[in-house]
């Protein structure tokens, strides 16, 4: 049985980072919203029906919607949902899910497709019965809809994205005269370093660094970028990847610029 519910992902720049996997608890909660909002949804589709029944020559065009609806809400909720709202449904979001790809990537419409057909193969013999014996021994707790479509659902922490990202101290004449004239990062490396960023404030001096050590020396051997700690090289290739190594009045220039 999985007891550690955070998985680790290693990009080809051999840069490290985590993310939380959704327990079956969690799911189970979320799947009983969508449910109670499918039902909702089946209330309303079967008033309108016995409204077009009331309408002479209606009656069979009601059962054909009817009929339709059930289909959709049965086997397309999930699908359309999902795409939607880049990997959650209505009861995910209230619950902080989001499905993503096992490389932690963001999944897309065949990934969600080919989830929610298998859904019905989990359900057997009743109640999920096949999808939590899946999860409860599988590394990722996926259940085999996600097997089978490379999925996992993790948990988001509103804390690593809300919030500015704060370069301190500041970057110094020095270290910008030292810093390469450019440093490109991949999204998977700006998500990485400003979620470190947000969580600074929060961590001793020894946790950062510890954790900055997972990817700074990859950063520092392909970037050129050194500094007298890991925490340090992280924060300068951040800031040089995105123009805030400058002077803040030359920052503060450039918003009035944009917003002009």
């Amino acid at each position: 049985m999985l007891l550690d519910t955070t998985a680790r992902i290693e990009t080809p720049e051999r840069i490290r980072f985590r993310y939380r996997l959704a327990g079956p608890g969690q799911r189970a909660a979320a799947w009983l919203v969508d449910l109670a909002l499918s039902a909702f949804l089946a209330m309303l589709l079967a008033i309108t029906v016995a409204s077009m029944a009331s309408v002479p020559g209606l009656g069979g065009v009601g059962m054909g919607v009817m009929l339709l609806g059930l289909f959709v809400l049965q086997w397309l909720y999930g699908v359309v949902l999902e795409t939607a709202m880049s990997g959650r449904t209505p009861g995910k979001l209230l619950l902080n899910l989001r499905v993503v790809r096992s490389d932690g990537s963001p999944a897309r419409f065949p990934d969600f497709l080919l989830r929610n057909l298998v859904r019905f193969v989990d359900f057997l013999p009743m109640g999920f019965g096949i999808g939590v014996a899946v999860m409860t021994f599988d590394g990722k707790l996926r259940r085999l809809g996600d097997l089978v479509a490379g999925t996992v659902v993790v948990t988001e922490e509103k804390s690593n994205v809300l919030g500015n990202v704060r370069i301190s101290p500041a970057v110094t004449e020095q270290e910008r005269q030292a810093m390469p004239a450019s440093v490109m990062l991949s999204n998977e490396e700006l998500q990485v370093i400003e979620s470190f960023l947000r969580r600074r404030p929060r961590l001793s001096d020894d946790r950062a660094e510890e954790l900055a050590r997972f990817f700074g020396p990859a950063l520092s051997d392909r970037t050129g970028i050194e500094a007298p700690s890991w925490e340090r090289v992280l924060t300068l290739a951040y800031a040089r990847a995105t123009g805030r190594d400058r002077p803040a009045s030359d920052i503060a220039l450039a918003a009035e610029e944009d917003a002009a």
